[in-house]
């Protein structure tokens, strides 16, 4: 039977998709070989990052909560998944590379078993988002005096320190960004949606009055100002909540179908900013709105055409971990089996030793192969 979709949720992750997509068409218009050169596409670019990754991990969360909460063994099979997904979509984009010998075999393995510099920048998320959810788990699984807070606050210092000591591996770097949007997720549920028309105001105007301040990347661990990065991504979450909430009629289901095609959208997208070149003659108000209208769509149609491999790329990652799980399960239940046949055999083995050889057992009949079993030969 097919899972129910909670279209305000698809509505509210196509809105975020779309920010993603709008974010990654500006990079190649603005990020240059000597890095960021101000401008509109900059300056644009900002107030979308200042946000837009801390409310896609709020509705991961609030998607964890519809569905229910996990333990840490589910939580870390789902990350496993994720995992997989990414290492499956980088090993596929580091194959022209490979080809034409400008990426070494070894150093390509070596950070794809890291987690850094993954042939498909986008694939991030879900190195991170696998270890939101261990995360989470591992605070909700554990039993000692406040382990929940003690958890989340011990990862949040590391991710902290690793970000300041620039430590690229497994996306540690971003937990500071990301959990404490995910388990407000998990903790408000759909109840975000609840966020009110003025509330959605004042966040809009916090969040274009601040970004501009300040510098965010989630994806490599740069927070700027912290006590900015926490205002604006609350400000933007708090704006975006609001206008997901009074979506209504056909642009609540061009938000659902486009929330729907999410996963799609995104890997095109990284598929995008590897093959997009340095474009800084578009960095103008005029043309950056072009980009905006000839971009997304064609990023539509480019999802909608490859649906099918990036599915079945997809499913096959996570059927791999589906059946190595399942294999799992299956050995430990036979070894359980087998435990308990011989811990119950075992009483039976020394009252028979005790007791002797039965009448009708093997031992205490004659062999025929037995040397004084065999007597002369009577002709």
């Amino acid at each position: 039977m097919a899972r129910h979709r909670d279209t305000q949720l698809d509505a509210a992750r196509g809105l975020a998709v779309l920010l993603v997509l709008f974010g990654h068409l500006l990079q190649p218009v603005f990020y240059g070989p000597s890095g960021p050169n101000p401008g509109p596409a900059l300056a644009v670019w900002r107030v979308i990052y200042a946000f837009h990754m801390p409310f896609f991990f709020l509705l991961c969360g609030m998607v964890d909560r519809v569905r229910g909460d996990e333990d840490i063994a589910a939580a870390s099979l789902s990350a496993l998944k994720l995992v997989l997904t990414a290492l499956a979509f980088s090993t596929l984009a580091l194959i022209p590379p490979l080809l034409d010998g400008t990426v070494s075999p070894g150093s390509a393995l070596l950070d794809m078993l890291r987690a850094r510099d993954l042939s498909l920048s986008v694939l991030w998320f879900l190195v991170a988002l696998g270890l939101v959810r261990v995360v989470y788990g591992a605070a909700l699984a554990l039993t000692f005096p406040h382990a929940y807070w003690v958890v989340l606050g011990g990862a949040l210092a590391v991710s902290w320190i690793c970000s300041a000591q620039a430590f690229p591996f497994w996306q540690i770097h971003a937990l500071f960004g990301a959990l404490p949007f995910y388990v407000a997720g998990r903790r408000l549920g759909r109840r975000a949606f609840d966020a009110s028309a003025l509330l959605g105001v004042c966040g809009l105007a916090v969040l274009l009055l601040c970004a501009p301040r300040n510098f965010v990347h989630v994806a490599t661990g740069q927070y700027g100002n912290p006590a900015l990065f926490a205002v604006t991504a609350v400000a933007g979450c708090g704006f975006m909540l609001a206008v997901a909430g009074r979506l209504r009629g056909p642009p609540r289901a061009v938000a659902a179908f486009l929330g729907r095609t999410s996963f799609d959208l995104y890997i095109v997208s990284g598929a995008f900013l590897l093959l997009a070149p340095y474009r800084p003659d578009w960095d103008r108000w005029g043309l950056l709105v072009l980009l905006a209208a000839v971009g997304l769509p064609l990023h539509l149609l480019a999802a909608l055409s490859l649906r099918g491999p990036i599915r079945a790329v997809r499913r096959g990652a996570e059927g791999v971990v589906d059946g190595l799980a399942g294999w799992w399960r299956l050995r430990a239940r036979i070894d359980a089996t087998g435990s308990t046949r011989r811990s119950r055999a075992f009483p039976m083995r020394i009252l028979k030793t005790c007791a002797g050889p039965s009448p009708a057992s093997p031992a205490s009949r004659p062999s025929m192969t037995a040397p004084h079993a065999i007597g002369p030969d009577v002709r």
